[in-house]
């Protein structure tokens, strides 16, 4: 081997040995494992204080029609089932090729949606109203438990009262009432504290998924009075719409299942799974 192959043969080692000293100097840090995302898991409060949210909903919901005074507080949200009643049948309407013409509530805290659709449709249109408020419901439960997701949430409820209002009410009753509701939720969507949106939102969708079981006496009523005429109820309509020459009340049973069954799914997608997804893996040390 001639000097100048010996030479950069011997520079090579010991650039090597300079590379070797340098990192047993300065050795590298494992790298700490990447933390778990609690994905879809509310940030900012407690895992307890945001499930009183919930079970603080789910008391006034329970405990407030029981008291003499209890429905009285809860006029407003008996109000808003009665906005989602009507307007489920209006817009089932319209995605059945039907039309929504005007929608009425009166000082009892009753409505009529007034729409034309097609006689295929019939049965459609009267489940959506007792459907609607339970699947509006369930939607607010699943992301009003996100603490950044439910004043947005509240704000595009407060948008729908508005549209309805400009588009549909059309009596002094439901206008004061859908204006009021607008007027508060835009408020408690831009200004309110951050528990007590996740609370409301709780709270509506409760009452909406409960809207058409708090109304046994209508549910399961073949007709009912109004005006000096009999008119059937949404049951009767689903009965004689459907060949299947089942009762109403054996409808009313189905809708009030299917209620209890989207607010339970909407709990769980909403509250239960999150933190399951959430709760760090146990996972058992090996030995060598």
């Amino acid at each position: 081997m001639d000097d100048a192959a010996l030479e950069k043969e011997l520079e090579k080692l010991q650039r090597e040995a300079r590379r070797g000293a340098g990192a047993a100097s300065t050795p590298e840090a494992p790298e700490a494992p990447a933390p778990r995302e609690p994905a879809e898991l509310p940030e900012g409060f407690s895992r307890q204080q945001l499930v009183l949210c919930f079970v603080a909903a789910i008391v006034v919901t329970v405990l407030l029609p029981q008291v003499s005074w209890g429905r009285y507080v809860l006029l407003p949200l008996t109000f808003l089932g009665t906005w989602a009643h009507e307007m489920g049948h209006g817009l089932t309407s319209v995605l059945c090729g039907g039309e929504f013409e005007k929608l009425v509530i009166y000082q009892n805290l009753g409505g009529t949606a007034f729409t034309r659709s097609p006689s295929w449709a019939r049965p459609l249109v009267s489940a959506g109203g007792l459907l609607g408020p339970a699947i509006a419901g369930g939607f607010m439960v699943w992301l009003g438990a996100r603490e950044r997701v439910a004043p947005k949430l509240l704000a595009a409820f407060a948008l729908a009262l508005w549209l309805s209002l400009a588009l549909f009410v059309r009596n002094l009753v439901g206008v004061v009432g859908v204006s009021g509701l607008a007027l508060l939720l835009s408020a408690l969507a831009r200004w309110g504290p951050t528990l007590v949106r996740v609370f409301t939102a709780q709270l509506i969708g409760i009452q909406l998924c409960l809207a058409s079981l708090g109304t046994f006496d209508y549910m399961f009523t073949k007709q009912f009075e109004r005006g000096g005429k009999l008119i059937n109820s949404d049951t009767q309509d689903i009965a004689e719409a459907v060949p299947l020459f089942l009762p109403y009340w054996f409808y009313g049973a189905g809708i009030a299942a299917l209620s209890l069954l989207i607010l339970a799914l909407a709990f769980y997608v909403g509250w239960v799974r999150p933190w399951r997804r959430a709760r760090p893996s146990s996972s058992p040390s090996g030995s060598a």
